[in-house]
């Protein structure tokens, strides 16, 4: 007769206290069989698996349809029902650089010159054979530098809204919750509008780009007025300020690390001598 598996323990098996249903009171593991049988596993796994699908749909329409509502939520202590901030920016942040990997777009070099002597002469002492070399060494580094600048600088940005909503009175965390939802919801943005540049045509692209965009600074003016209460004036002065010295510090470090792959190799043999 096969062994019967029961549904929980008299005590938990992490810490011994007395159960009392099926999450120990002490430490909040929950009660299961040590040695489940398949059905078990199957049973549990699916239940994980349609429970985060659901929550993830449910937060992803809500983060890009409700600007500002899934930080007010976390603020006012509704979270159960949403993805945590950080998985959610992270989630975003792999979504967009898979497919701006695959879509390729941010690399092209155009030359403007007809000089192409002079040209292979550069990207020889640069350490290059060729403009396409040098391209996939851009598209390298870009991949692998920017999303770490991003996760910089989404604490920046934080702390820049603290100051610019310091009349709220709340803590950092609460500015880097706002922070981590704007930045998840820009790169939805960006990948959408990358994914559909690769299924039309070409000159569409930049156009699709200006949409996410334009998407991307309104979704902020009203992620300000949702999440902070502010008036309109007040949440298009916030989005103005923000939305300018973080562009400022986004286009500086692209410009170091695209600098840093077309001349390192060279500022390097330079730095040596």
């Amino acid at each position: 007769m096969p062994t019967a598996y029961p549904a929980a323990a008299a005590v938990c098996a992490n810490c011994g206290a007395e159960l009392h249903g099926r999450f120990c009171a002490a430490c909040g593991q929950e009660s299961k069989p040590l040695d489940p049988p398949i059905r078990h596993f199957i049973g549990e796994f699916a239940q994980e698996f349609f429970d985060v699908d659901g929550r993830l749909l449910k937060t992803l329409r809500r983060l890009l349809f409700s600007p500002g509502f899934l930080t007010r939520e976390h603020v006012e202590g509704r979270r159960i029902a949403w993805l945590s901030p950080l998985k959610l920016y992270l989630l975003a942040s792999v979504a967009m650089f898979t497919v701006s990997a695959l879509a390729g777009s941010y690399s092209e070099i155009r030359l403007t010159t007809s000089d192409v002597a002079a040209v292979n002469q550069e990207l020889q002492e640069s350490g290059y054979a060729s403009i396409g070399e040098l391209q996939r060494a851009i598209e390298t580094a870009r991949l692998t530098w920017l999303p770490r600048v991003l996760f910089v600088l989404v604490p920046l940005f934080a702390g820049l809204v603290a100051l610019l909503e310091r009349r709220s009175r709340r803590h950092f965390p609460s500015h880097l919750v706002f922070a981590l939802h704007v930045h998840a919801a820009g790169f939805v943005a960006r990948a959408l509008a990358e994914g559909a540049s690769m299924a039309v045509p070409a000159s569409w692209g930049q156009g699709l780009a200006r949409v996410a965009n334009v998407y991307i600074l309104v979704y902020v003016f009203l992620a300000f007025r949702t999440a902070y209460g502010t008036t309109r004036l007040r949440a298009a002065v916030d989005t103005a300020v923000a939305g300018f010295v973080y562009v400022v510090l986004l286009v500086t470090a692209v410009a170091v690390i695209v600098s840093v792959a077309m001349f390192g190799s060279r500022w390097m043999a330079a730095w040596g001598s």
